[in-house]
Formats: structure tokens, sequence, C-alpha cells
């Protein structure tokens, strides 16, 4: 049977406008035309049609959607690509809810704080937004951890921390900020037994790998008897539902949370540590990856740093966190770097954000040149690292 686009339009419940605008966007090409040059489409067309306005009301962009049905995609491919969009729509979820928190802080202002508190509210959940959009599934992080193992060190970072940590059989430890959970994947064969981890964080991507992690631990450890609690939390709200922790760590996180919400999460990380037990933190130096921020902004100046916007680092921290712990020692890492491939620098600069990896690919050669010409004799970039950790105790 063949149909004209008012027809299709009429059996799908749509306008014969949104049919034009899907042909014309090559999503709905007709099958044949009529004598009189009108359009024709057959069952086949319908059902490509209900595709689309599936997608669509499923929020996939027309790019996605163009991408999707091109490559007629396998059940299981479909699948991939739904749970992709469930993401992005919690995520959306998410800045919604954060929006309406923003109104409901305000909007009982008066006239002259009014507009500043608004403001300063939504630039808050604007830098949250990138540091989400950066972290929504650990690819990023990947590429910023694979550059590490150019390092000098004598002890890699993760064992370092590990033995700073001084993590003891059947403690209860509450990791906030897991991420993807390398540390303990990295640790794993020096996991004493009897250990309670609780592993905390925002980004559902993030908590997805470190269920793959805690899996893989306690399949190929069942001898250490561990176990594992995965949870979704705000370190900007924290709250938990349970106490009496040995240790609380929070690694590489604290810089993601404004200092505002940081004063308020202290407490409550004292308030969750049973007596005598420790927090610990790690943090960058205010020279870490110096030479590759001056890379970046000699030749691609304008594109943002990840730690541009930080206001707590390695050196200044005892002085935030004194007044909620005893701080015992801050201690940093000896280690620098000596990267031998271009790519890596590339895959580095490239997760500082969707910019960033937009304006070096526009010329990948002219980049790999410049990060050449950056190289000592022996084919490798320094790069001075500043990484470390603060101990403290309730």
């Amino acid at each position: 049977m063949r149909y004209t686009a008012g027809e299709l339009a009429k059996k799908l419940g749509v306008s014969a406008r949104t049919v034009r605008f899907y042909d014309e966007k090559e999503l709905l090409n007709p099958c044949d035309y009529s004598e009189s040059g009108y359009r024709l489409y057959d069952e086949n067309s319908v059902l490509r049609l209900q595709k689309i306005l599936m997608l669509k009301y499923m929020d996939f962009s027309l790019e996605q959607i163009a991408d999707m049905m091109k490559k007629d995609e396998a059940v299981i491919d479909m699948q991939k690509s739904l749970e992709q969009q469930e993401e992005l729509l919690l995520d959306k979820r998410e800045h919604i809810t954060r929006l309406i928190e923003a109104i409901r802080k305000t909007k009982n202002s008066d006239e002259e704080q009014f507009w500043p508190n608004l403001r300063h509210v939504i630039e808050l959940t604007r830098d949250r937004e990138e540091v989400i959009a950066q972290y929504k599934s650990d690819d990023n992080l990947k590429k910023r951890i694979s550059i590490h193992d150019y390092s000098t060190a004598e002890t890699e970072w993760f064992h370092w921390l590990f033995e700073k940590e001084q993590v003891r059989p059947g403690m209860k430890i509450l990791d906030i900020g897991c991420g993807n959970a390398t540390l303990w994947k990295r640790v794993a064969a020096l996991l004493p037994e009897d250990l309670e981890v609780h592993l905390v964080d925002y980004s559902d991507g993030m908590l997805k790998c470190a269920r793959e992690v805690a899996a893989d631990i306690t399949q190929e450890y069942p001898e250490k008897n561990l176990r594992f609690v995965i949870e979704k939390r705000d370190a900007a709200d924290f709250s938990y539902p349970t106490s009496g922790f040995d240790l609380i760590m929070a690694n590489h996180m604290l810089y993601h949370v404004a200092r505002e919400h940081r004063l308020q999460l202290y407490p409550k990380i004292k308030s969750l540590l049973a007596e005598g037990g420790r927090f610990t933190c790690t943090l960058i130096g205010q020279q870490h990856m110096k030479e590759m921020h001056d890379f970046v902004t000699e030749y691609y100046p304008g594109i943002k740093f990840p730690s541009g916007a930080f206001d707590i680092w390695l050196e200044t921290a005892r002085e935030e966190l004194k007044s909620y712990f005893n701080v015992l020692s801050v201690e940093e890492h000896e280690n620098d770097l000596y990267v031998p491939d271009e790519q890596l620098i590339f895959n580095y600069v490239a997760s500082y954000s969707e910019e960033a990896k937009e304006r070096i690919s526009r010329d990948k050669e002219a980049f790999f040149k410049r990060v050449q010409s950056k190289m000592n004799e022996d084919g490798t970039m320094y790069i001075h690292k500043s990484t470390g950790v603060v101990i403290c105790e309730a």
C-alpha cells in the first residue's frame, strides 16, 4: 500500500509538515513519486517513521537518530543506545532538580540580595555541571590516569597511597567520590581480610564501573571476605545512613566541591568517624602538571584547565581542615613524568572539556609537532607532578 505525506502523517498522528521535515533531514525518504510528483511512502516508511518518533520522544538528537537509523542497529546496539540515553535523561533530571533548588534558595531573598544570590547559586550549579559532564563516564578519568604510567616514582601512586592509609583487617571504610574505583582495583591483592568498604559517588557512570570492580575483586579473592557497599551520594549535600567508620577517604575530589559545601561536609565526615578514626584526602599541588598547562596556554590560549577554578591545594589544605580535624601530616608523593607518546598528551588535553577536544582535533598533526618541540633529546616530554595526601584524625 502507498501513502502520500498527508496520509502517512494522519496514520501516525503527526502533521504533514513533520513528515516533510524528516524527509528534508534525509531520515525518511519516499519510496516513489506519483505521476503528479507527490512523494509516496509504503509500510516500511510507516515502521521507519514510528522508530523516528519513538527515538525523538526519548529525546535523542536528530544526529543520533540519523546515525542509529543509518546503521539499522541490531537489538543489542539499540539496548546500549537506550542505556546511554537513560543516563543522559537522568543527568537532565538532576540538572532540573538543581535549578529548582537554586530558585527555592533565592526566592525568599530581599530585593537587594535576590539577584546576587541567584547568580551565585547558578554559577555553582554551572560549575558542577561541567564536572559532571567530564566524569559522567570513566573515559576522561582513564585518559587522565593513563599518562601517569610514565612516572619516575619508586612506588607507584596507588600503592604509595595505600601504605599511607594504613588499612588493617576488619576496618570499616568510606570512600567519598570513589570514581571508577581504580584505587581498589590497583591494590586488590594487598587488601587485608574482613573489610567493609563503602564506595560513593555522584556519577552513575562511575558507579557502574565501581560495581564491576567490586564484583571482580570479591570473585578473585573470596578468601578475604570483603564486603562492598555502593551508594550514589552528592558530596555537595552529603548524608549517609551509617557511621562508625575507621577510615574515610576523599581522593582527588574536594576541589570539585564548592568551599561553602566543603565546610558543611567536614563536620558530617567527623560525625561518621569511629573513635580514633581517620580522615584522609588526596589533593594536587599548585605546580601540578605545570609544563602541560604552559604548553596549552602557549598554543591554545582560552582552553580552561580542570584545575583553573580550584580553591584548595595540597599546600593550603591544612589551614582549611585544622578547624575540623587534628591534621597529623601532609605528605607529597615524589614523582614526575617523562612521557614519550604524543597521543597520550593529546588524550590528556582532550579530556579537559569538549571545547578542548574540539580545538586540538582540528589539526592533530600540528598538535603532535608542537608536543615534539617540547620533548627532550631522549624523545620524552618532562612534566612535573605534585600530588599528595593530608592525613587527619577526629
